[in-house]
């Protein structure tokens, strides 16, 4: 048993899911995982790889022709890394190894359209980047103690942020990197609702002391064939980004104004965020906690074509639900975990850390060593 107990935004995701898959994945559950790689890549990581080279705090003041090569280096490294790990539990079709070809190709082209894009609207410093830290969780009925495990143990929230900037302002805005893979962009309203970035904004205020003016949702467009009968309006992605300035619009809000720029591939939506936002959903951080470290928490699925379509843990769970013992499933099929999902070391960095995958330079504050 380790010495905090240790919730995860991902977790708490599964949780309000479906419990059963929470039950079998977290990993202060049974803490499974798929014994082999369940895709070849995930393009996601793969993009967020390249950003946090672009955006790296101690190479934000190098002139960006030098950096553009190094981002797009690291989202070939990581691309041929997820593979390669893949490859080692099975080998890669001909149709497999024609998608990763295209997915290359798409996300060079999509990085390459979105450093010329970006650049004309980076109006603020990199603070920190691919950051990873732990808070203690405040109890809502009294702030100033941490909530406790029944068990003894301190509860620990673990976040991992994409990006923290300062504007021209002195003001610090956290950032969210997204690709879009649909034909449309997400509804404004769901931005605002967005619970990930409202929760890592509650965390780096409570981990850093530091004031979150508001959000940023930074948004890539993968161009993907419409469905059949709707419009066309997907770029093609072998064209170039339209030359001339986004399209700009701005939203009153209670908290501020929205502004929003948009192009063909790219959108950026600023969105002021007040305290009692903030808060609020710290509470309902810490609600969430209190229920999942509940030795009675009710354990149950909740099955839906949304839910267990892509879940890792179909099978184990369709045998415990036609009454079937899912041990033998779990023991050829899944694993416990084995790999760690936090860097020692580099506990609440003010200037952030790339990833060992691709880490070009180490900057570390004085007293960090």
């Amino acid at each position: 048993m380790t010495a905090y107990h240790v919730i995860r935004p991902g977790e708490s995701d599964q949780f309000r899911r479906c419990r059963r898959a929470w039950d079998l994945g977290a990993r202060e559950r049974r803490n499974y995982e798929p014994a082999e790689p369940v895709r070849v890549i995930d393009f996601d990581e793969a993009v967020r790889d390249a950003l946090d080279i672009y955006y790296f705090p101690g190479m934000w003041e190098w002139k960006r022709e030098i950096v553009r090569p190094l981002a797009v280096r690291a989202f070939d490294k990581s691309m041929r890394r997820q593979r390669a790990e893949y490859a080692e539990h099975r080998a890669l079709s001909a149709e497999q190894e024609r998608d990763w070809a295209e997915r290359h190709r798409l996300g060079t082209r999509l990085l390459e359209r979105y450093f010329g894009w970006a650049e004309r609207l980076d109006r603020f410093t990199p603070v920190q980047v691919a950051a990873q830290f732990d808070i203690v969780i405040p109890d809502p009925d009294d702030p100033d103690a941490g909530l406790v495990a029944p068990d003894g143990r301190t509860i620990q929230y673990r976040v991992r942020i994409d990006m923290v900037v300062m504007d021209e302002h002195d003001l610090c805005w956290l950032a969210e990197h997204r690709v879009v893979s649909g034909p449309q962009w997400s509804d404004l309203d769901q931005l605002i609702l967005d619970e990930q970035s409202l929760t890592r904004s509650w965390a780096w205020q409570l981990g850093f002391l530091g004031r979150i003016e508001g959000t940023i949702h930074n948004e890539l467009r993968v161009a993907v064939p419409p469905p059949d009968g709707a419009p066309a309006d997907q770029p093609n992605p072998d064209e170039p980004e339209p030359d001339g300035e986004p399209e700009i619009t701005a939203v009153p809000a209670p908290s501020g104004i929205i502004t929003q720029h948009r192009g063909a591939y790219f959108r950026r939506t600023q969105i002021p965020r007040g305290q009692m936002e903030l808060e609020r959903r710290g509470v309902a951080v810490a609600y969430e906690t209190l229920d999942m470290v509940d030795p009675l928490v009710r354990l149950y699925p909740n099955p839906s074509t949304a839910h267990c379509a892509e879940c890792v843990y179909r099978a184990p769970c369709v045998a415990m639900t036609q009454g079937l013992d899912e041990q033998p499933i779990l023991d050829t099929a899944y694993r416990k975990r084995v790999r760690e999902d936090f860097e020692l070391g580099r506990l609440g960095s003010v200037w952030g850390f790339v990833p060992e995958t691709h880490r070009v330079a180490d900057h570390r504050p004085p007293g960090k060593q």
